[in-house]
């Protein structure tokens, strides 16, 4: 198999991240320091992965840096302080996001009766507006089962998209924009069971549920099964830190 090309920007933040992390005995004892998962900051080091938002987060402050600096769009390590009264710059600006007491079951379904708020989650702002459209809302849950790994993984946190577009299965998916966009995974429900899967739409109305391990075989909805069955949103992200 070829190797894909590592990306300019990639290679950079990967650079940029060693920088900041050599000071430390180690990758683990610099993972700690930052309360992120060695694996995690040692998919950044190697400059062949795109930033994830809590390790952005973990480094900036952590570290005291920009995260224009991080992402290679400044050469200047300090954020910098806005003026009195003004906005922030787009790349330090956070919007909180509802995180909610429910896990999504990526197996064969947990049932899940109530849907509380368990607090809120900072998210770039910036990436936000890659993500999602304006306005749109947007909430955090956890995935828990191994059926969609390894893309999603036990534990992953998702941040699930309601948009009116995100509502509905499309006759066809998306076009996927990059390596990393996945535009057919969606957070339902099935009476009481809340799942994460990949859901399309077949033949005769039907839709067709697939998980991306392949000990778990595919599921179709029938008719019948149709009347129990509502879409809560695209997964437009997830963090794989366990």
């Amino acid at each position: 198999m070829v190797k894909k090309p590592v990306r300019e920007e990639t290679r950079l933040f990967g650079e940029r991240v060693r920088g900041l992390v050599d000071r430390f005995d180690s990758l683990a004892e610099a993972a700690r320091f930052l309360e992120v998962a060695e694996q995690t900051l040692r998919n950044a080091c190697s400059g062949e992965h795109e930033p994830r938002a809590p390790l952005l987060i973990a480094l900036s402050e952590k570290f005291s840096v920009s995260m224009d600096y991080l992402l290679g769009l400044s050469d200047e390590l300090e954020p910098s302080s806005p003026k009195k009264g003004g906005p922030l710059t787009e790349s330090l600006a956070f919007e909180r996001i509802p995180r909610l007491d429910v896990r999504a079951a990526a197996g064969a379904g947990a049932v899940n009766h109530i849907f509380a708020i368990d607090g809120e989650l900072a998210f770039p702002h910036w990436m936000l507006k890659k993500l999602a459209p304006a306005g749109a809302r947007l909430s955090f849950l956890r995935a828990t089962g191994d059926s969609m790994e390894p893309t999603i993984a036990d534990g992953a946190l998702l941040l699930v998209c309601e948009a009116e577009s995100d509502l509905r299965v499309p006759d066809r998916a998306p076009k996927r924009r990059n390596e990393w966009d996945h535009t057919d995974i969606y957070v339902f429900l099935i009476g009481n069971e809340l799942r994460v899967k990949r859901i399309r739409k077949a033949k005769q109305g039907t839709i067709v549920i697939t998980s991306d391990n392949p000990v778990y075989p595919p599921e179709v909805l029938l008719k019948d099964d149709l009347k129990r069955f509502k879409i809560c949103g695209r997964v437009v992200w997830w963090d794989n830190r366990l």
